[in-house]
């Protein structure tokens, strides 16, 4: 019997794929040409830690879907074609790239791809030596096919059936590809006979309603924390925490003495250009809803098919938090620079700012009395209560006439037990008197574990009030009542049975922001040297246009990028709107009338209201 002779490039056809993931396989294999690269030569992972888990999302073979939404200047694009690359070399099938217009792709075929496949000897070993098989729009490569087409061009996105779909700066394609539908849409289609088929989309954001946050959104959405070098508190890097010097200094000067650095979020420390390799290595990607413990381990992470990458310039190896200070201020004075700064610098989509509430105006309110003590002019307290998983946020507001308010108390609790007591069992003393007065009214947010809310409510129904937040309620109406017990066999609504009270946020931080910034005379006051951590959730949202299809619409209060959580101002606009409901803003000094009975320390608040002819009550 004739025994069988292979070939070496038989048996080469026949070998098994490397156990690789993409990161590995770009370390090993991957380099970069001089002529694109601010760095060139052999592809190190290590120079960008965060690119590691977007390329081996590549690989996992749950994830259909990736979607990374970046800054420029951080290597999101040579993370793309390190991904080509991998497939072409390991797990080669039909693959699409799709540019913005037909010249992009042939620029990028030309220019980028083609000097990528023959600078590395891994990828150059799978070209034909026929010179036809490798155009500008067409790879015939030995084991597979690679297309580009323009995302202008319905011909090159719905043809031929692929597996794998490359998807680049898809902000920029347009909305429709000729007469066909979105040329994201006819790109994907042509993966339905794939079951292992993968899509990656990459793109800096442009609006609410681009392609890029659009897809960002659907997916896991998960961003890049970093541990403080100083606490090892694990934070997202944001803009708003670069700081420089207060006196007046030119952009230029920060950028050449590098006067620039970025204060944690936790401890305020500086962390400094030194120590950004450090607390890049140690990162980790975290998507939304999940949590980071002290150690960086990543927990209640859900799966998702679709991984979503968000991450700006500050991790960038190759900028300073001094070079992105000067970008900033050449641009803040422009409209079109700065929305290119917002847009390609940060990677956040760009927003047109009506309204906004500093720390420094809050500050400014500050008045000579002490948390927990109320002023002589204050008449009645409300309160509001945000929920939380396993914790509460609360603050008291003292209300006195035309709808004059005074901060009285804020906390962070962890039971329902702290709320009786901090609410419902404490009486707080007025200055220079013996009156101590309750909390007559407050409104506690349904949103999360409305269960529990609805039982506790329940139990305190005279002094608590069950709500939920909505953008609008309906013209000329601010908030509205619905009942929400039901007797489980007839049907009918059990009389005085709970009540959802359903608010208008809009309206609330409206009202709130109107009080903060009166002037003549001031309205809305806090205590003496409030905590850092409650100046920073009050001023954490700011008011925007919002625009559908590019027209606007609304205006709307949104959390701003970078500025962690709102807890504490959810809490004031709860106590503005149990004021509201309770009539306590309708108080007016030239209709005065004795509106509450001093309590004395020890007895009860049953006659707390005096209730008469005439009264706000």
């Amino acid at each position: 019997m004739k025994k069988l002779s292979w070939s070496e490039r038989e048996k080469e056809a026949w070998r098994p794929p490397e156990k690789l993931t993409v990161s590995e396989w770009a370390d090993k294999n991957r380099v970069l040409d001089v002529k694109t690269s601010a760095e060139p030569g052999q592809w190190r992972t290590r120079r960008t830690p965060y690119l590691k888990e977007i390329m081996d999302a590549f690989t996992d073979p749950n994830v259909e879907d990736i979607t990374i939404m970046a800054s420029s200047q951080v290597g999101k694009t040579e993370c793309m074609y390190n991904m080509l690359g991998y497939v072409i070399d390991q797990d080669p099938g039909p693959a699409l790239m799709v540019l913005p217009r037909i010249e992009d792709a042939r620029s990028i075929s030309y220019d980028r791809v083609q000097p990528m496949i023959r600078l590395s000897s891994a990828l150059s070993s799978h070209v034909s030596p026929i010179s036809d098989d490798i155009t500008k729009l067409e790879y015939q490569l030995d084991r597979m096919i690679m297309y580009f087409a323009g995302a202008n061009s319905p011909a090159g996105l719905a043809s031929r059936p692929v597996r794998y779909v490359f998807l680049d700066e898809i902000d920029k394609y347009p909305k429709f590809s000729g007469k066909e539908a979105d040329p994201i849409k006819l790109a994907t289609e042509r993966q339905k006979t794939f079951w292992n088929k993968k899509t990656v989309k990459v793109s800096t954001p442009t609006t609410e309603d681009s392609y890029i946050f659009r897809e960002y959104k659907k997916s896991d959405q998960s961003k890049y924390y970093v541990p403080c070098p100083h606490c090892g508190k694990y934070q997202v890097l944001y803009f708003s925490q670069i700081k420089w010097p207060d006196e007046e200094t030119s952009g230029r000067e920060i950028q050449e003495k590098r006067l620039a650095w970025y204060e944690c979020h936790y401890c305020q420390k500086k962390i400094n250009d030194n120590h950004k390799l450090q607390i890049m290595i140690k990162g980790v990607w975290c998507p939304e809803g999940a949590e980071i413990d002290n150690a960086g381990n990543v927990k209640d992470a859900s799966h998702n098919k679709h991984r979503g990458f968000w991450i700006n310039s500050l991790y960038s190896p190759w900028l300073t938090w001094s070079d992105i200070a000067k970008e900033f201020l050449d641009s803040k004075d422009y409209v079109e620079l700065l929305m290119n700064f917002v847009n390609s610098w940060l990677a956040e989509i760009w927003e047109d700012k009506v309204e906004e509430t500093t720390i420094d105006v809050i500050k400014e309110l500050a008045c000579d009395y002490d948390e927990g003590i109320v002023p002589d002019d204050v008449l009645v307290l409300t309160a509001g209560v945000d929920v939380q998983k396993g914790h509460f946020y609360y603050s008291i507001r003292g209300w006195g006439y035309c709808e004059e308010s005074w901060l009285i108390r804020r906390a962070r609790v962890e039971s329902w037990f702290d709320i009786e007591e901090d609410l419902f069992n404490t009486r707080y003393k007025k200055i220079g008197s013996d009156e101590v007065l309750p909390v007559y009214m407050t409104c506690i947010d349904t949103g999360y574990n409305a269960d529990e809310v609805y039982r506790f409510c329940r139990k305190w129904k005279d002094k608590a009030k069950a709500i939920k937040g909505q953008v609008s309620i309906t013209s000329g109406r601010f908030y509205k009542s619905s009942k929400i017990d039901i007797n489980s066999k007839t049907g009918a609504i059990i009389k005085n049975g709970l009540i959802l009270w359903h608010i208008d946020v809009n309206h609330y931080k409206n009202k709130i922001s109107r009080l903060v910034h009166s002037e003549d005379p001031k309205k809305w006051h806090i205590f003496r040297d409030p905590h850092r951590e409650y100046l920073t959730q009050f001023t954490a949202e700011h008011k925007v246009l919002e625009r559908r299809k590019g027209k606007p619409v609304r205006e709307i209060w949104k959390l701003k990028k970078g500025s962690g959580a709102n807890h504490y101002f959810d809490t004031e606009v709860y106590s503005v709107a149990a004021a509201d409901i309770s009539k306590i803003l309708n108080i007016r000094e030239e209709n005065r009338v004795r509106v509450h009975k001093p309590v004395q320390r020890g007895t009860s608040r049953e006659n707390w209201i005096r209730k008469r002819e005439g009264a706000w009550i």
